[in-house]
């Protein structure tokens, strides 16, 4: 789950600094002034032609961050009624969309995860079983990395086992061109980890929750054990391909270092943690019975008095109980496993960038523009399906490079509305596609906030990391074209 609201997995960069920011302000409002100056052509009539400038000048501020995303956001709030596209309460509406509270109580969960020093032991133990050679290091951060990653924020993983892992390599060989090439592979393996570990569940990432957000309003509601069979065999692929790419081919890691010694840091960090506290054996408890309320929601739902679970309301549930449940810390006797004052650690402008992007999203559709798009692409419906994934997946993974994986989400998402109109493709094939894409950056250190952390520690170059960006980037596209593509038509074929 990503992030927090200083957190670049959600606000990514700014791309260009301040000289971009005040750059992007101008060209914004000069866009949107332009076109209202060049009139609506045909086949669209004023409001309709205003919603798109509206939009024009929100993807240049998103892009560039003339001012804070989730600001950016709150334009169709102010600006849509007072334009007379739709009324108050209509612009207002999505803004409380049930997934965005989807949102806030996973992150809630992730918080008190987090606070327990859970997941501090989680990611210990999987080192601790994965040995201790070098390439079994890069492996066991990559993998601790991404379950971790599934569940909590990426940020906050990569923040967590970059130290850790800069200690054990440290630690697994003296100063040279080994520990540095061991280093830059560990750490941008948990980077990469981070952010491919994000695609596993629907909590995962704040793109999956507007993924599915827009698959409802097309017709198409996933389940989270549905939603994990595509993006875990992503998972599947990507991982290996990324530990393979880092350890044999770029930096060729020798097979034998100091692992010993490594081994020694990774007992001593697991020792210094002691047995499992009150408060982290409480979590847990809460977390999975979270986790399996998610996963076998459906069978629940027809017993009676649960016909009107969701995961909403799980994820609400389980938020509630953190507040309740005791943590029985001697030191802090009465406190419960989760305070307000850590929950407001929660990305509440994740939540107006949500409510903005599906407020534009239902006065595109009120006014004719989506169907307008779909008119000007029709075209592209003569291309296979496979091609039309691979269109949507290549544009979105090198678009996130630049701009805010969840901005560059949200700015898609009129034109799948477009590509579905004209096209007639499955809603499913077409938002799954891009949903995934938009978490995958591996190239630029700004395109992710995990990226930017990995190259602080100077361990990688930047040349190294457009290399295997780039490669990992492509396969990234092939894997998730495939996955969506082969897993796709099944769970239609379920959901119908």
């Amino acid at each position: 789950m990503t992030q927090t609201a200083s957190d670049p997995d959600q606000t990514d960069h700014a791309a260009g600094g301040v000289l971009g920011a005040r750059i992007g302000l101008g060209l914004g409002l000069a866009a949107f002034a332009l076109m209202q100056v060049l009139g609506p052509p045909e086949g669209l009539d004023n409001k309709a032609w205003q919603v798109l400038s509206l939009l024009a000048l929100m993807i240049i501020w998103w892009i560039s961050e003339a001012i804070p995303v989730a600001a950016t956001a709150l334009l169709p709030l102010a600006l849509l009624p007072v334009l007379g596209i739709v009324k108050p309460i209509e612009a207002a509406a999505p803004y409380a969309d049930p997934i965005i509270f989807l949102f806030i109580g996973g992150f809630m969960i992730a918080v008190a995860i987090e606070r327990s020093g859970l997941h501090r032991r989680i990611a210990l133990g999987v080192l601790s079983v994965v040995g201790s050679s070098p390439a079994a290091i890069v492996g066991g951060f990559m993998l601790a990395t991404t379950l971790l990653s599934m569940w909590i924020s990426n940020t906050a993983t990569a923040l967590m086992m970059t130290p850790i892992a800069l200690a054990v390599c440290a630690a697994a060989t003296g100063p040279g061109p080994d520990q540095r090439k061991l280093m830059a592979a560990c750490v941008l393996g948990v980077a990469y980890g981070a952010s491919i570990g994000g695609l596993g569940t629907p909590v995962g990432s704040p793109t999956n929750l507007i993924g599915l957000r827009w698959l409802e309003a097309n017709g198409v509601g996933l389940s989270f054990p549905q939603w994990m069979m595509m993006g875990v065999s992503i998972i599947l692929v990507m991982v290996p391909l990324a530990w393979l790419l880092l350890t044999r081919v770029f930096y060729r890691l020798p097979r034998h270092l100091a692992d010993a010694k490594a081994h020694e840091v990774i007992k001593a960090q697991n020792r210094s943690l002691g047995p499992m506290r009150r408060a982290e054996v409480r979590v847990i408890i809460i977390f999975l019975g979270v986790a399996l309320a998610w996963m076998f929601r459906e069978p629940l739902t027809k017993l009676p008095g649960l016909s009107g679970l969701t995961d909403m309301v799980i994820a609400i549930i389980g938020a509630c109980l953190l507040f309740m449940v005791p943590a029985g810390k001697p030191e802090r006797p009465g406190k419960a496993l989760l305070d307000w004052d850590s929950a407001e650690r929660i990305p509440w402008g994740i939540a107006i960038l949500f409510g903005g992007g599906l407020s534009m999203a239902a006065a595109m559709e009120a006014t004719g523009v989506t169907l307008y798009i779909g008119s000007q692409i029709e075209g592209i419906g003569a291309l296979p399906l496979v091609a039309i994934i691979l269109i949507i997946v290549a544009a979105t993974v090198f678009a996130s490079e630049l701009a805010s994986n969840v901005a560059t989400l949200t700015a898609m998402l009129p034109v799948l509305s477009a590509i579905v109109t004209a096209t007639g493709a499955d809603p499913l094939i077409v938002g799954a596609s891009a949903t995934f894409a938009a978490s995958l950056g591996f190239m630029l250190p700004i395109a992710t906030a995990a990226n930017a952390i990995a190259y602080a520690t100077g361990a990688p170059r930047q040349a190294e990391m457009l290399r295997i960006g780039f490669l990992l980037n492509v396969l990234g596209i092939v894997a998730i074209a495939t996955a969506v593509a082969l897993i796709g038509p099944r769970l239609m074929m379920e959901a119908n």
